[in-house]
């Protein structure tokens, strides 16, 4: 090889060394940068925002756990007419005839102690009101959203709490407190006629929505004798004598005629 062309070879290899060292180092520096903003962005979250589900547990306090079931043959779904093959909800069951979508809550339960701070969402999805069933306490959060990106209004057809009607023309959330108990109400858009829901008020936190399985929980109950009540949409609605011990669990089942 020439000279000149082994000194350039030899800088060539020189410069390749020392790039690639400067490569090493940026990603090493870009990874650190990046560590080190993901720490300081969780160190820095406002705890006080993370919404509580619910306070801890006092001495003494019990829990009632259950599941509501359909006995007999579940109904068919059938298609609400005028709509985009959108199934009626009005009787949903899931494994082992689990009933969704029941409110099952405490029947002149004492006073409240605690105010649930987890916002209670009702949201618009592709046209269908999801969740079907909401329950939420006087004082608290319920968010009122639409994730679709067409024209709805959110309108609860209040009997006791005033009428609410927002629209929504695009995606977006309203936040709401509603003051005083009330049974449960329907919730309709009036853009599109077969989007339904229902929103129960309780002054108290002692009530649960059933899951797809039909089983729901009920924390940080006061020992005392109580009646449980089950409410279902269509169906007629159950109550339970109930007896809450101290620091224990009360187990409660429901079962639902067909109809």
């Amino acid at each position: 090889m020439q000279p000149q062309r082994r000194r350039d070879a030899e800088r060539d290899a020189e410069e390749l060394k020392v790039f690639s060292a400067y490569s090493s180092a940026s990603l090493r520096l870009s990874g650190c940068i990046f560590l080190a903003s993901m720490v300081l962005a969780l160190a820095g979250c406002d705890r006080g925002n993370v919404p509580e589900i619910a306070r801890a547990a006092a001495a003494g306090e019990g829990v009632i756990r259950g599941r509501v079931t359909l006995a007999g043959f579940s109904p068919l779904r059938k298609v609400i007419p005028g709509s985009p093959m959108v199934s009626d909800e009005s009787i949903v069951t899931g494994p082992g005839q689990g009933l969704k979508n029941v409110i099952v809550y405490l029947k002149d339960a004492p006073k409240a102690t605690f105010v649930l701070r987890m916002p209670v969402v009702l949201d618009q999805i592709k046209c269908v009101y999801v969740p079907h069933v909401v329950a939420v306490q006087t004082g608290q959060t319920l968010r009122l959203k639409s994730s679709d990106a067409l024209l709805h209004n959110v309108h609860l057809k209040c009997a006791v709490n005033p009428d609410v009607n927002y629209g929504f023309p695009s995606p977006g959330q309203r936040d709401i407190q509603l003051a005083s108990p009330e049974a449960p109400f329907a919730v309709r858009c009036d853009v599109h006629p077969w989007m339904n829901a229902w929103v129960g008020v309780f002054d108290h936190p002692w009530f649960a929505v059933t899951g797809d399985d039909g089983s729901f929980t009920i924390e940080h109950v006061p020992p005392g004798k109580y009646t449980l009540v089950a409410w279902q949409e269509v169906l007629p609605q159950q109550e339970e004598e109930i007896t809450v011990t101290d620091g224990g669990e009360t187990k409660v089942p429901f079962a639902f005629p067909a109809p």
